[in-house]
């Protein structure tokens, strides 16, 4: 059969997009980046106790004492291993891609729910979406939006997707008809009827999508450290491909804390949130005695509404005067920078990680806020071509990276060599005959 270059045709199809609808994509990257923004700053904003005390102020409202005591050990742990910024960074990401999935799932999945046709139409492009693997939805956001926090956004909301339709739907359907007939039969109008029986009775059911929105929008993120998403991801990136062991096991439980975490707080509000499940959850309160009841008691609203918000203000009055303090102490003749950010992108080879940290060490110095991400050569060129990046130091020109050289080179300066006579060796087997360079593989 002749080769069919379906390839070449997506490949014009992107480039026939990014010179079209630059505009729209520049708007996505500004909502998505600023509403990531505005909720990390406050998440990552304080002391990490002090945070931890909130989220465990929370646990304590939502599940009871022992729960919010675990929760607040567990946070504690991740802070101790050194991994809060980056915890944070991860629960930011996953928080923002949740509430965008949920606002745009559930009223698919209601739409769905009310149209057989509407349904059949959205189950193939569901199952596409759900069997689809996740690395393929990262091929997209960098295209389009290079390295950062936007394109593992775009790839969670997309993968996280399904569940909330599909939940949303099953959860109305599966109400019962008699009490939507008995609705009509009062002469109900079809949105009362959604509104007052079908949407309470299937809450339980599309809270439970909700949940699954969540777990799937955490382990998306982590592989969206691999398009500079940063947070625990990248760390795990790191781990798996320096090999580094312990690394990736401190990152594992921290992802593992706030699994748990994100999964007991969305079930318990479930629960609180459905007549039903608050009905069970008294029920079962009512049958606990001695120190079980302690150990399970939740406080009103009110005192948890308090709790939290004398936790924020003490937070935020530590990290006003941390920063005043900081300025001052900034503020003598190194102090160039003046606090502005610069983002460094480096491959994971030896050389490459040892000038990019010693770079982000000179930068330090000089007053500026220097973040180094690990990427792979292909986001890395795009990233330095769209301005993600800064700077690069471990371009292997003029042959290894030739042809990300050549396509994007008129949108990189090239600044120089720092180190000319070097060579890069193939090394193969002796059996291995007629290998001659790397195109021979």
């Amino acid at each position: 059969m002749p080769r069919l270059h379906f390839g070449d045709w997506i490949e014009d199809l992107v480039d026939w997009l990014q010179s079209h609808l630059t505009w729209v994509f520049d708007i996505v990257q500004s909502v998505l980046g600023g509403m990531y923004d505005g909720v990390d700053a406050v998440l990552g904003g304080g002391e990490p106790l002090l945070m931890a005390g909130i989220l465990a102020v929370i646990a304590c409202w939502l599940r009871g004492l022992l729960p919010g005591a675990m929760a607040f050990v567990g946070l504690a742990l991740i802070d101790s291993l050194g991994l809060w910024d980056d915890a944070m960074d991860t629960l930011s990401l996953v928080l923002v891609a949740a509430v965008i999935t949920v606002v745009l799932a559930v009223p698919l999945g209601i739409w769905a729910a009310r149209s057989n046709r509407v349904s059949a139409q959205l189950r193939p492009v569901l199952d596409v979406m759900q069997t689809m693997p996740a690395f393929i939805y990262l091929i997209p956001g960098v295209m389009f939006f290079g390295v950062g926090t936007t394109p593992g956004l775009l790839a969670t909301i997309i993968f996280a997707m399904p569940p909330g339709v599909r939940m949303t739907e099953l959860g109305i359907r599966q109400v019962d008809g008699e009490l939507i007939e008995a609705a009509d039969a009062f002469g109900t109008t079809p949105r009362d009827t959604l509104v007052r029986v079908q949407l309470p009775l299937a809450l339980p059911t599309i809270m439970a999508g909700v949940n699954q929105v969540i777990m799937l929008a955490l382990s998306m993120v982590v592989i969206g450290g691999m398009a500079g998403a940063g947070g625990l991801g990248e760390q795990v990136y790191s781990a798996i491909t320096q090999l580094k062991v312990g690394l990736a096991a401190e990152s594992g439980v921290a992802v593992v804390i706030l699994a748990m975490y994100l999964d007991r707080m969305t079930g318990a509000l479930g629960q609180r949130v459905s007549p039903l499940g608050r009905r069970a959850a008294a029920k079962a309160a009512a049958a606990l005695t001695g120190r079980l009841k302690v150990a399970h008691y939740k406080p009103g609203g009110a005192v948890a509404v308090i709790g939290v918000v004398v936790l924020a203000l003490v937070a935020g009055g530590m990290n006003l005067a941390g920063s005043d303090g900081t300025q001052q102490a900034a503020s003598g003749s190194t102090n160039v920078g003046q606090g502005k950010q610069i983002n460094i992108g480096y491959i994971p080879w030896d050389e490459g990680t040892a000038t990019t940290y010693l770079w982000k060490e000179l930068l330090e110095q000089r007053g500026y806020e220097p973040k180094a991400s690990q990427l792979d050569p292909g986001p890395l060129y795009s990233g330095v071509a769209r301005g993600d990046i800064d700077f690069q130091t471990d371009a292997w020109l003029p042959t290894t990276h030739k042809a990300y050289w050549d396509k994007y080179s008129s949108q990189l300066d090239d600044l120089g060599s720092w180190y000319g006579p070097t060579s890069l060796e193939l090394t193969v087997p002796s059996y291995v005959k007629g290998i001659d360079s790397l195109a021979d593989l």
